[in-house]
């Protein structure tokens, strides 16, 4: 292992060989969904960090995705559209859009696919499943 001079790059390394472990990979090194993805996410959420991963379905797609649960608002009574809380699960893909997703329970494909705006397709659907897998490690009872 290469020694870092500078204190930056010695964290990067430190994050780095701290969190190969903690997801599951892929061969390219890019997140795959699997137990170890959904509950370090959801740990680290629940420490009240967002989470930006380099995710891949193993079938060619590639996207960056960050999560953040929950986002401070103004005032309580500052409403956000379409239904959003400040309490939400948020979840973004770069160059597509974000979204705010209850916490609570899992939902259908199909509405997660309708809210981040993707097709009816393979990735699609992975995209669901980790986003599920994040949100039944949030209510797992420890």
């Amino acid at each position: 292992m290469q020694k870092c001079v500078d204190k930056y790059n010695i964290y990067v390394l430190q994050l780095y060989t701290e969190r190969r472990l903690d997801m599951n990979f892929d061969e390219y090194n890019e997140v795959i969904n699997g137990n170890d993805t959904y509950q370090t996410i959801a740990k680290k959420l629940k420490d009240n960090k967002a989470v930006i991963i380099g995710w891949t379905d193993g079938e060619a797609t590639h996207y960056d995705i960050m999560f953040k649960l929950g986002a401070e608002k103004p005032l309580f009574n500052n409403y956000l559209q379409r239904g959003i809380r400040g309490y939400y699960l948020f979840v973004g893909i770069v160059d597509h859009t974000f979204y705010g997703f209850t916490p609570e329970n899992t939902m259908h494909w199909s509405y997660i696919a309708e809210k981040l705006r993707m097709g009816d397709n393979s990735t699609t659907k992975k995209v669901a499943e980790l986003i599920n897998g994040v949100i039944e490690e949030l209510n797992r009872k420890e």
